[in-house]
């Protein structure tokens, strides 16, 4: 089959690989969508988690069953899914837990097992669903990226009336942005510099921080002076950290969904004298069936995130498009025959 391998650091090529073979309760999946996620690009630039390479890239698909093995029971032949890239091992003493998106011995599309970015791919039933009629392959793809979104703003703390702040306008801060309204909160706040992508976040408040002299003072203003109970770092930023550390109220939460390379820098007498709450944010608490739901909603509207589709056969503009089109695009997806 085709597929896109990470051959060595800034090489990714098309090339021909072995099918997979699914396993007693794999599915084999043929490929009908697959979405640039931006931590494939950093693999593809960095490679920050040491992948053993080569392997296949990608983690956000969906597609048709191709072949199912024999334990499987909750899926057939032809069925279409949407697949969760994250394989926890059920056994080791975060599973037991019943935190599994923490699993110590963790499977992940693209890392550990051949991804998405390719004609056909392997998955474990547990970690698919079928695909709602009213989304399209590409659409139905978001549900990884919205399962994770939600989790930062769980552990942000989101209630209703509450107000929240976004740090950061890429595909992630868009989509939080634009799923904290279904939490009701009294008010929505989304930082970033690219006036294109702030335009997606609907029903938000935008400050574009190339236009302000001091965000922290705009942001504070927004709130009449009282700061916000949650804010979600989705921006690998330490000057991202300081503002959010300055608005929130006493004892509020900051959910860390971008981590920052390196160390670091925390004002910790402010997180002393405010009591406030920092906490990360990794993977996601297994909410596959709700963020199926929330795509369905038309209200959110999530589906818009798809900017772009383009052909398989096109990779090379897509990852382009995915990387330097920050204007012009959110997500892009790749179409399969």
């Amino acid at each position: 089959m085709k597929a896109l391998v990470l051959q060595a650091q800034n090489e990714l090529h098309m090339a021909d690989v072995p099918k997979p073979v699914p396993g007693p309760e794999e599915m084999l999946i043929r490929t009908r969508a697959a979405t640039i996620c931006t931590s494939d690009l950093y693999d593809i630039k960095y490679n920050p988690f040491h992948i053993s390479l080569p392997v296949t890239i990608g983690h956000e698909g969906a597609g048709v069953v191709e072949a199912i093995g024999c334990k499987v029971t909750d899926f057939a032949v032809g069925d279409e899914v949407a697949a969760h890239p994250v394989i926890p091992c059920g056994q080791c003493s975060a599973c037991r837990d019943e935190l599994g998106h923490l699993c110590e011995n963790m499977g992940h599309l693209g890392i550990d097992r051949g991804g998405v970015f390719a004609e056909f791919f392997a998955i474990r039933q547990d970690r698919a669903r079928k695909k709602p009629p009213e989304l399209s392959f590409s659409q139905s793809t978001l549900m990884e990226p919205v399962s994770v979104c939600l989790e930062s703003i769980e552990r942000a703390a989101v209630r209703a009336g509450g107000a929240v702040l976004i740090l950061g306008d890429g595909p992630f801060g868009i989509m939080t942005a634009l799923l904290c309204q279904s939490y009701k909160p009294s008010r929505v706040i989304l930082t970033g510099r690219h006036p294109h992508r702030m335009s997606f976040a609907r029903n938000c408040t935008t400050v574009n921080e190339k236009q302000t002299e001091n965000i922290t003072e705009d942001i504070l203003a927004l709130t009449d002076g009282r700061g916000v109970d949650s804010a979600i770092l989705c921006v690998g930023s330490n000057l991202a950290v300081d503002t959010a550390l300055a608005v929130l109220r006493p004892r509020g939460t900051l959910s860390v969904f971008s981590a920052i390379d390196g160390k670091a820098s925390v004002d910790l007498f402010r997180v002393h004298v405010k009591e406030l709450n920092i906490c990360g944010s990794c993977n996601d608490m297994n909410y596959l069936d709700k963020a199926l739901e929330l795509l369905c909603d038309k209200n959110l509207n999530l589906q818009s995130m798809i900017t772009h589709e383009l052909e398989f056969e096109d990779w090379e503009k897509a990852f382009a498009l995915a990387s330097n089109g920050k204007d012009t695009a959110l997500k892009v997806s790749l179409l399969f025959d």
